[in-house]
């Protein structure tokens, strides 16, 4: 997946300098400290709860396919990671003039630092009417 990332940002600029710098500074960052988002992705918008023995995150994910989205849990950290197409109204290849375009599109990314350590072996997940659920118990002290 982040390969696929690195790529769409290669391809927004000409094989130039910028997109190979792009690309040396992605893998540096990644090494040094492990998973991360890339610059050109959007961030979905989160509600975070903290119950007395979970965590429970809200994240609005409408339109994309839930098979599509990747979780990673460490200690204290999430990060969910997916693409979401761009809605296109046509059923078949007509000309088409945008008025308004607000709904972000494209790979998205979203790291949470978590408020407490987590059992990332027993996460759960729900996604119903565009909301991702994840259900993450706090890890035993």
């Amino acid at each position: 997946m982040v390969e696929t990332l690195i790529d769409a940002a290669q391809q927004d600029q000409p094989g130039g300098t910028h997109a190979s710098m792009r690309v040396v500074i992605n893998e540096l960052w990644q090494w040094h400290s492990g998973e991360f988002c890339p610059v050109e992705t959007w961030q979905p918008a989160i509600n975070v709860y903290q119950l007395e023995d979970r965590l429970e995150i809200c994240m609005d994910l409408a339109g994309i396919d839930p098979r599509n989205i990747e979780l990673h849990v460490e200690r204290e950290r999430l990060m969910i990671r997916g693409v979401r197409a761009a809605p296109d109204p046509r059923r078949s290849p007509q000309p088409m003039r945008i008025i308004s375009m607000e709904i972000n599109h494209g790979p998205f990314c979203r790291i949470i630092d978590l408020p407490a350590p987590v059992d990332g072996g027993r996460v759960s997940t729900n996604y119903h009417n565009g909301l991702l659920m994840i259900r993450i118990p706090l890890a035993a002290h």
